[in-house]
């Protein structure tokens, strides 16, 4: 009975529900409840993502374009961090430190439409918002491994099997920031939108050049060829994974594991990859959003 209640403490620790979302202790209600005030200005370029999905990778693609456009001089790791958070080692919550950021603000943030900022969810202007999606089985298996590490790194022992992760975390939607398919659908509604642009990591994986292209064209910065292979090499999981794993943040430091596309085949069972087939097909079938899982 000790153990179990040293362990419900510890998962009370890491994350509280509000309004239904889990979310980790680093997201007060106080920063969420900012959101609402939040000040967008007319060229913030915004990064959306569930989390394990394709946030730092696209971070360093949208860096080096609007480097290379000459739009700014800082470096991924020069950027602040989601909007939404604040780490114990830091004096204020990263929504107000970007309120002193130069423009082109690059925003991460990993908030659904319901709980994000209104000029992120219903963009004016020349706000420009990127969403990255990634198919479920890979995400899962990414958090879960992202979180062991984490939880390592701070000393602590795992306190999820693989099974159980999936079972009462990832499948019914149990998750830090919320159900995967709520929050991916969320945003595709605004597919429509031409404030918005939506990639997928499975296609980024197979014609990196081509997803550079898409998103310079996007931010409208004009960039030639060779600049856009340059990005594109610079861009590489092998590169990539050397920037991160050199970060001056603690938690960019592990972020970067496989990279690859079908990795999910490491960690399912044929039961969990058949309940998890069968919810995409719940919630998917109908919104024209389909994902490849290898």
């Amino acid at each position: 009975m000790a153990e179990a209640t040293a362990r419900s403490m510890d998962d009370d620790d890491f994350t509280h529900v509000v309004k239904g979302i889990r979310y980790p202790r680093f997201v007060s209600e106080d920063n969420l409840k900012a959101m609402a005030t939040f000040d967008i200005r007319d060229d913030d370029i915004v990064i959306v993502t569930y989390p394990k999905t394709g946030t730092n990778w696209t971070l360093e693609i949208v860096n080096k374009i609007l480097s290379a456009g000459g739009r700014t001089d800082a470096s991924s790791d020069d950027m602040v961090g989601k909007l939404e958070f604040q780490y114990p080692d830091e004096p204020r919550p990263h929504h107000v430190m970007l309120q002193e950021c130069a423009s082109p603000r690059v925003i991460l943030t990993h908030l659904t439409p319901d709980t994000a900022p209104p000029g992120i969810a219903h963009p004016q202007n020349n706000v420009k918002v990127i969403v990255v999606m990634r198919n479920p089985k890979d995400t899962a298996v990414s958090f879960f491994h992202f979180e062991q590490k984490m939880r390592s790194r701070l000393g602590k022992q795992a306190h999820h099997s693989w099974d159980e992760y999936f079972m009462q975390n990832f499948l019914p939607g149990n998750h830090p920031f919320g159900c995967y398919f709520d929050h991916i659908l969320g945003w595709w509604q605004k597919r429509d939108d031409p404030h918005f642009l939506f990639l997928k990591y499975e296609d980024m994986k197979q014609d990196l050049p081509k997803a550079v292209k898409t998103v310079a064209a996007f931010l409208q910065v004009k960039l030639d060829d060779a600049s856009i292979e340059t990005i594109a090499h610079a861009c590489t999981f092998s590169n990539m994974k050397s920037t991160l794993d050199n970060s001056r943040y603690d938690d960019r430091t592990v972020m970067a594991r496989k990279g690859i596309v079908g990795d999910w085949k490491t960690m399912f069972t044929d039961e969990q990859s058949r309940l998890l087939d069968l919810k995409c097909k719940t919630k998917l079938e109908g919104t024209g959003l389909q994902f490849n899982f290898e």
